[in-house]
């Protein structure tokens, strides 16, 4: 019978000096998070905010603290994320009153008090009387224009601060706890590693994970690459050690759920994991590191038709158009507001102006990156979007290059022109 790969529960001490590290990225992820919430004109924006930050601070700290650190067991692991998700947010509390303050003086200056000034909002009587402040005020929820919806009784908005925290707490410890029961190689002191590919779907697929499971490692090699795009396949993912001496498999079922992406123009599939960390004998993964397969990324591809390509062309003509539009609108409006461009600028406008570069700088990067296409005259594949044209491999036109590139200028062009007239 196949053995499921089991962390050793071994720590390196490289964990503790990334943890502390860890601590004061953290401090200036808070810092940052709290300064874009104030900046954001709308309660909305702001939870959007807050998520995505935390999201992507607990991915990142779980991968530093835990790889890095080569943390192999999973309950001290879980703990240490606890523990972080915690200070996350000490800090995010002990940060919002002074950073409102700033805004509220409306100037960019926002530490200009001594160091023992601002070694000050770190004690704990700091943090017990943001409580106290958010009891006694409530929050108040705005509009995209800054206008005021409604406020939020101050228990009210103890009760979500405290749901909010444990929620990403959780999601700290699960993280840090995903991370360390990946298989690592104790011979070589490193985490082995992995290697994903794609096959077709196995016959009866409860059959064949039964003799896998009962250590029949040949069935593995019934399973063919994957020739079509766009079908149900299985998804492979393969660890293996620097001396390929110990093997580990995963097997996830991608299952066609018929539904595009809309960003990317792609068929979504459903994944259903069938083994996790199976250990399976050196022969079959040697076999399997040495066969051709295709990559995830190959399995979804994009379909156009005639259709698809002329509302590519017309979507590019309106993109244009209205990105031009909107920017000789932007600079109409700065020369308009005049004395109170610097108000405009803490009630949204900067906000305004770096979601539009950095929007466009995302969708800039993603049309410099090569995909996969197909031709089709059936109207069931035609997919929504700008990036679909006919060829075997494709980057995006340059004209639409030219237009994502054009919107991150004219940001900052409008940044530093608000910076003028102030």
């Amino acid at each position: 019978m196949n053995h499921v790969y089991k962390p050793s529960g071994k720590i390196s001490f490289l964990f503790f000096p990334v943890y502390t590290a860890m601590v004061f990225v953290i401090a200036v992820c808070a810092f940052v998070c709290i300064f874009c919430i104030h900046f954001s004109p709308s309660s909305l924006f702001d939870a959007i905010i807050f998520i995505f930050a935390t999201i992507k601070v607990t991915k990142c700290s779980a991968l530093s603290c835990v790889r890095a650190g080569k943390v192999r067991h999973p309950v001290f692991s879980a703990i240490s994320g606890m523990i972080l998700g915690l200070i996350y947010w000490y800090f995010i509390i002990i940060f919002y009153l002074p950073v409102k303050s700033g805004f509220i003086m409306k100037s960019f200056y926002l530490l200009n008090e001594p160091s023992s000034g601002l070694l000050r909002i770190f004690r704990f009587k700091e943090f017990a009387s943001a409580f106290s402040i958010l009891k006694h005020d409530g929050a108040v929820i705005t509009g995209k224009r800054g206008e005021i919806y409604f406020t939020i009784p101050g228990n009210i908005c103890i009760i979500m601060l405290v749901i909010l925290c444990i929620v990403s707490v959780i999601f700290f410890a699960s993280e840090f706890y995903k991370n360390s029961g990946r298989p690592f190689c104790e011979a070589s002191g490193k985490w082995m590693k992995k290697i994903v590919f794609t096959s077709s779907v196995p016959e009866d697929d409860e059959l064949f994970i039964s003799k896998l499971l009962l250590g029949d490692c040949t069935v593995l090699s019934s399973l063919e690459p994957l020739y079509e795009v766009n079908t149900s396949h299985c998804k492979i993912s393969l660890y293996t050690s620097g001396f390929d001496d110990k093997f580990y498999i995963s097997l996830s079922y991608m299952e066609n759920s018929g539904k595009l992406d809309t960003k990317t123009g792609k068929i979504k599939f459903k994944e259903n994991e069938l083994v996790e960390y199976l250990g399976i004998d050196n022969n079959t993964g040697s076999s399997l590191l040495t066969r051709n397969w295709y990559k995830p990324e190959d399995a979804s591809v994009i379909v156009v038709t005639e259709k698809s390509k002329r509302k590519a062309a017309r979507w590019i003509i309106i993109n244009w158009v209205i990105g031009i539009l909107a920017i000789l609108l932007c600079v109409f409006a700065i020369y308009e507001i005049g004395n109170g461009l610097q108000e405009f600028l803490f009630k949204g406008g900067f906000f305004y102006i770096a979601l539009m570069f950095f929007a466009n700088a995302a969708r800039f990067l993603r049309t410099m990156q090569k995909e996969m296409v197909i031709t089709s005259t059936e109207e069931k594949y035609e997919s929504e979007g700008t990036k679909k044209f006919l060829s075997k491999e494709t980057k995006a036109p340059a004209i639409l290059k030219l237009f994502y590139l054009f919107m991150m200028i004219s940001a900052v062009g409008l940044f530093i022109l608000c910076i003028i007239k102030i």
